[in-house]
């Protein structure tokens, strides 16, 4: 009697485990340097907005930052965004640089945002309570400078 012989006994073996992958690469080890000169030639597009024009509006405190300017003066900068209006989601931006010449502005700015501080020294780790307040700010413009003025604080936007 013939011996069987199975199809699958002609097939060699493999290896059911593929070679390991290597991992996708990270953005600190990617290589972008290829893109160089494209980059470099490439002309951004113009935005499609300007700045907000001056004005009242009802804006949220939603970003906050103390910081030193180049003088070395304190700075406190403000982002807020736009709550209602045809400007809604936009942000407005204000800077104020603390020195004794501005300090009764800067107190000023804090108190219409219910911050009260027995010393400014306070402020930095008492920094996150701004975050959310509603304010009704004016924005105006002389020349090419625009400053932000606190109007009142809201309790509802």
């Amino acid at each position: 009697m013939a011996e069987f012989v199975s199809l699958f006994d002609s097939i060699p073996d493999f290896d059911m485990h593929p070679p390991t992958a290597h991992p996708p690469p990270t953005a600190q080890s990617m290589d972008l340097s290829r893109f160089n000169r494209s980059f470099e030639a490439e002309q951004a597009p113009a935005p499609t907005f300007g700045e907000v024009p001056d004005g009242r509006y009802r804006v949220l405190i939603t970003d906050l930052e103390l910081s030193l300017a180049s003088t070395g003066n304190a700075v406190l900068k403000y982002g807020l965004r736009v709550a209602a209006g045809p400007f809604e989601r936009r942000m407005i931006w204000k800077r104020r640089v603390i020195t004794a010449n501005t300090i009764r502005y800067t107190k000023s700015e804090l108190l219409t945002c219910g911050l009260r501080l027995e010393r400014l020294s306070d402020l930095n780790r008492r920094l996150a309570e701004l975050q959310g307040i509603g304010l009704e700010v004016s924005k105006v413009t002389k020349g090419d400078k625009s400053d932000v003025f606190f109007n009142r604080r809201l309790a509802t936007l």
